[in-house]
């Protein structure tokens, strides 16, 4: 039985590493959460791909639809910052279901950086309009 559970874990190590996947090398981190959305919650778990890139899997829950935020807006927006004064990048739309719920995942070729969530009129805002509703920093 023990010899069985050590093939099975090597075979999903093996089928891992084959595939080009990364692994996620750290336990998911909790976001920061603005007062204004308390019910908020936000998990994101980082990763190290085979090419040095960050790959992210961002989660969320209890997350209110856009439209009905104090200031509505239509999209949440994912944003990267690797210093104060640097221009954020939007790396993408977080899609809240009716279920309060949305996840998003992708990739940076940043190793050092912030990453806080918007909302905003349009997924392809070029700078955050709103204020940080979720946030996090990440060290390589």
């Amino acid at each position: 039985m023990k010899y069985s559970k050590i093939i099975v874990m090597t075979a999903v190590l093996a089928a891992g590493a084959l595939s080009g996947c990364a692994i996620f090398s750290r336990k998911p981190m909790h976001l920061n959460v603005s007062p204004t959305i308390p019910a908020a919650e936000g998990s994101i778990l980082f990763e190290s791909t085979e090419n040095g890139n960050t790959g992210i899997y961002l989660t969320v829950r209890n997350l209110a639809n856009p439209e009905k935020l104090t200031s509505p807006a239509n999209v949440y927006v994912v944003w990267v910052n690797v210093a104060v004064d640097a221009t954020p990048q939007n790396i993408g739309a977080l899609v809240v279901g009716k279920d309060l719920a949305g996840e998003l995942r992708t990739v940076t070729p940043l190793s050092r950086f912030e990453l806080f969530i918007t909302a905003e009129p349009s997924a392809e805002v070029k700078l955050p309009s709103g204020q940080s509703l979720l946030w996090t920093s990440y060290t390589k």
